[in-house]
C-alpha cells in the first residue's frame, strides 16, 4: 500500500486497525502526516527548496533591473 489509512472492523478491539507501513501515523495518531516508504523530504529540506527557488527568482529579477536601468 502506498497510503497509510484505518480500516475499520467491528471485530478488530477498538473497531479499526492501521494498514502496515505506517508507525508515524501510529506513533503520533491521526492527525500526522502519513509517510510512505520510498521516503519523504523533511520540513526542513522543503523548506530550504523554498527558500532556493525564491533567491532564484530574485536573482532573475534583479538582473532584468539592472538591465532597464541600462537603457
Amino acid at each position: 500500500m502506498s497510503r497509510c489509512r484505518w480500516i475499520t472492523d467491528p471485530d478488530v478491539p477498538g473497531g479499526r486497525f492501521l494498514v502496515p507501513g505506517c508507525w508515524n501515523r501510529a506513533i503520533n495518531g491521526d492527525q500526522a502526516e502519513c509517510h510512505r516508504k520510498d521516503g519523504t523530504q523533511t520540513t526542513a529540506e522543503r523548506l530550504e527548496a523554498k527558500i532556493d527557488k525564491l533567491i532564484a527568482r530574485m536573482d532573475h529579477l534583479e538582473g532584468r533591473a539592472a538591465l532597464r536601468e541600462r537603457e
